[in-house]
């Protein structure tokens, strides 16, 4: 929603953001704010604002299991580097 129609319809925005939905504001196109419900947990404000991203629901039990090894880990990278 533009910063204009921000102003000429803040009744009705403010009314959709108190029924649980985050509306981002630009000021001459550019990304300017965004506006979350007052309730929001913290969670729900990063994502609607950008700065948090909702995990894929990856499985991380398929991944191989961690190599453990008798040297100190200080050997085995002076080994991979040549040292």
């Amino acid at each position: 929603m533009s910063q204009r129609e921000m102003r000429n319809n803040s009744g009705e925005l403010l009314r959709r953001v108190a029924e649980g939905e985050s509306v981002l504001v630009t000021n001459n196109g550019v990304p300017a704010a965004v506006l979350v419900p007052a309730g929001s947990d913290p969670r729900s404000r990063l994502t609607a604002s950008g700065r948090l991203r909702v995990g894929t629901g990856l499985d991380l039990t398929v991944l191989p299991r961690p190599v453990t090894s008798e040297r100190p880990t200080e050997q085995l990278l002076a080994e991979d580097r040549g040292e």
